[in-house]
Order: C-alpha cells, then structure tokens, then sequence
C-alpha cells in the first residue's frame, strides 16, 4: 500500500511546485518600465495613449511598488525647445512617482493603496488579468483592457 502512494504524492509535489513557479513567473515578468500603448473601455471605444506627444509610463518594482510617469520623447519639437529653457520642469515631468502598490497572484493583479485613483481603467475592484505576448503585456478589468509595451 505504501508503495503504491509514493507516485501519487511525487506527482502532487510535483505539480506544486509548477503551480508556485507559474505564479511567480508573472511577478516577475512584470518587473519594470511600460508604456502605455491604449485604453479600450468596455463599450468597445479605444483611445490611444499619447496626447500632445506624451505617453503615460507604469513602473514594476521588485518590492511590489507601482510608479508613474510620463514619456516626453514624442512631443513636438517646440515642446520639447520649450522644456529644454526650462530644465526643472523637463526634469519633473520625466521624474517617476510613487502612485502606490501591487500584487500578482498567478494571473491576476490588484492595485493596492493607489493614489488619485478615482477615475481609472482598472475599475473599482483595482485589478485585473494580466497576458503577456513577449514585450506586450495587457490588463483586462471589469471596465477596460489597457495595453502597454515594455520599454527598453
């Protein structure tokens, strides 16, 4: 009888150990800069992200940390003369701010503690599924899908 258990319970540690390395897989993959590329709410209408010439950027952190902030490097030429004269207020708008926290749980993500978060496309439960399709990672919400790329 003891025998015959020993494949049953190699097969559950087993399978254990695939299930906390997918889980952790995610986390991982997360970790670092992303572009937001659009925001497809759940009536269908899509908007793309780079008003003016700015993209909005979301930060991964190890720690679990959410950051944000924008993209200056698609603004016009007369923003971006105008943001050289100025160089305090380049630098503020190209700074990261911490905006809050994360957590993965195998393929979801929820949005822990977050700053202004009154009107935003992950919806009132904060989270979502995440996919990621090599350097393109999407999160699907109660009221939105929001695609970003991985920047490099």
């Amino acid at each position: 009888m003891l025998c015959s258990a020993r494949p049953l319970v190699l097969i559950a540690v087993c399978s254990l150990c695939l299930a906390c390395t997918a889980c952790s897989s995610n986390s991982k993959k997360i970790v670092g800069k992303w572009k937001m590329v659009s925001v497809t709410a759940k009536d269908g209408k899509e908007q793309k992200s780079e008003p003016g010439g700015l993209g909005f950027i979301m930060e991964f952190t190890a720690d679990g940390n959410v950051k944000a902030g924008l993209d200056t490097s698609s603004m016009p030429e007369e923003m971006k003369k105008f943001m050289e004269q100025s160089k305090e207020a380049g630098e503020k708008m190209n700074e990261m701010k911490q905006v809050g926290k994360y957590k993965v749980s195998g393929s979801t993500i929820e949005f822990l503690d977050m700053q202004g978060s009154g009107d935003n496309p992950f919806g009132k439960k904060q989270g979502g599924k995440l996919s990621f399709s090599g350097d393109d990672l999407t999160i699907t919400s109660e009221d939105a899908t929001v695609k970003l790329t991985r920047m490099k």
